[in-house]
């Protein structure tokens, strides 16, 4: 919502297709291959560590030249950050768990 609110303010037109959404990603996208949970936390946190270069790309660039979009990317950019925190703590313990019962 953050972003398409800011898309418009700026005289843009967000995407509201998903399957524009795949076409213009920065990412791409990774439909899951394997049903293990470790093959399926591996490929989430390479989608958030992704994001987290997006995101900081795209703060480089609005530096200095817009404040709003500036703060809203930093906003987004700390919760992409602990997203990719938190799966690397779930990859953590379920390592530990395999590791425990072998």
């Amino acid at each position: 919502d953050m972003l398409a609110l800011r898309i418009i303010q700026l005289g843009g037109t967000p995407l509201i297709n998903p399957e524009d959404w795949f076409k213009e990603t920065n990412c791409g996208y990774d439909a899951p291959s394997d049903p293990f949970v470790k093959k399926i936390l591996a490929q989430n946190i390479h989608g958030e560590q992704c994001a987290i270069g997006v995101y900081t790309r795209l703060l480089e660039i609005v530096k200095d030249k817009d404040p709003v979009t500036y703060n809203m990317v930093l906003t987004i950019l700390a919760q992409e950050v602990e997203h990719e925190e938190d799966l690397q703590a779930l990859d953590e313990d379920l390592e530990a768990l395999m590791m425990r019962y072998q």
